[in-house]
């Protein structure tokens, strides 16, 4: 696992550790429900472990199909996040399509804040494939003949041409497989009440401490949402419902968060956040790419858009939500731009002067992408210069 993920564990434990504290005095003595039996795995618990528990032995259950919707709620429409997959516990691998549906006026500001941004003239894609293992993230986007496979490495920021902080570190889950889903959230929750469900289940209440919030986005969503309060402590937990089959596994958890969207940032249209978690067929097989598929290694061919030479090809899908990142491509193949020149350029006085300058320097019709220059090797920019497909 990665540094992240060894951190965000951490932090769920100190989480966990301090709900247990603030619940050895007897906060839920309640006897178990009639259908409790003494060896149950959940039901013969205390009912304020229940749900933390019921999270354990999910993850015995070997494997599962999920699917969670991410809403957020506005007056002029909704944007919602949905990712369908699989998950092999015991192999700690897993497979998720995420798929983003955006009303058809929602403003740039708004696309770029959940797309990200890329050098092209769309924002990044709505949907795409993500394979995950301990080993390596492989990524395919819905317009993409190929995967990309990426080794933890290309993603820790070791490597010149990858960043940090991106998608792919978020999609290696602690507490399951895939990451950001609310399996890392949960086993937090502490169940206040329940009632009897299906086939012998149980369906809970429970709150979850905002601080869990967090481990559910990635950080570059972060400025636009209030993942934890300045006094978390004195706030009231986030209501989380979760429903257990009669084995004690968990088949669904959701939460709704009003007030979750920051003043100062871009998504201020939107007033309510949900998040809907469904487990299903335990047992299911855990895919993996067909043989035949294009593979490409991203330390081979995923670079910073300034490392491409003149006259190269390039795709703007790689599965990370930076900007500048590009995939190098055959010109003789598809390709989404060609790099048509390499410019330095005197700075303006502002980003948005040096973006003029290196759009005057490309000329007309032709796009401009300029790059701080590195420590030490002077003032000016590096502009590039490409021709969108």
């Amino acid at each position: 696992m990665t540094g992240k993920l060894v951190r965000s564990a951490a932090g769920l434990a100190a989480v966990l550790l301090s709900l247990t504290a603030c619940s050895a005095g007897g906060q839920d003595s309640a006897r178990p429900g009639p259908s409790a039996t003494a060896d149950h795995p959940v039901f013969g618990q205390k009912t304020g472990r229940q749900v933390f528990l019921a999270l354990r032995e999910t993850q015995k259950a070997g494997t599962a199909r999920f699917t969670q919707k991410l809403t957020f709620a506005g007056k002029k429409g909704d944007l919602v996040r949905t990712m369908t997959g699989s998950l092999d516990f015991a192999a700690d691998r897993g497979s998720v399509a995420v798929t983003w549906d955006l009303p058809a006026k929602t403003s740039a500001k708004v696309r770029t804040a959940v797309l990200g941004f890329t050098p092209s003239r769309e924002d990044g894609e709505t949907s795409g494939t993500y394979l995950v293992d301990r080993d390596r993230t492989r990524y395919r986007a819905a317009s993409s003949p190929y995967w990309i496979d990426y080794a933890p490495e290309d993603t820790e920021g070791v490597a010149k041409s990858f960043v940090g902080e991106d998608p792919l570190e978020f999609l290696r889950g602690s507490e399951a497989p895939v990451g950001g889903t609310l399996l890392e959230a949960v086993g937090a929750g502490t169940a206040t009440s329940y009632r009897e469900g299906k086939a012998g289940g149980r369906v809970y209440r429970a709150g979850l401490p905002d601080t869990t919030l967090e481990l559910l986005f990635p950080p570059d969503l972060g400025p636009h949402l209030v993942t934890a309060g300045a006094s978390a402590a004195q706030r009231p937990p986030v209501p989380l419902a979760v429903e257990v089959d009669g084995q004690g596994r968990l088949t669904r958890a959701g939460i709704t968060v009003k007030d979750a969207f920051r003043e100062d940032g871009d998504l201020t249209a939107f007033t309510t956040l949900t998040m809907d978690l469904t487990l299903t067929g335990y047992g299911s097989p855990v895919p993996s790419p067909a043989p035949g598929d294009r593979v490409l290694k991203a330390a081979d061919v995923v670079r910073d858009i300034a490392e491409v030479r003149e006259g190269g090809c390039v795709d703007f899908t790689t599965g990370q939500r930076n900007s500048r990142q590009v995939v190098t491509v055959s010109c003789g193949a598809s390709h989404d731009a060609r790099i048509t020149g390499q410019h330095r350029v005197a700075p303006g006085a502002d980003p948005e002067e040096t973006t003029a300058r290196s759009q005057a320097v490309c000329g007309r019709g032709i796009w401009a992408w300029w790059t701080p220059p590195e420590e030490g090797t002077g003032t000016e920019v590096l502009t590039t210069c490409y021709e969108v497909s």
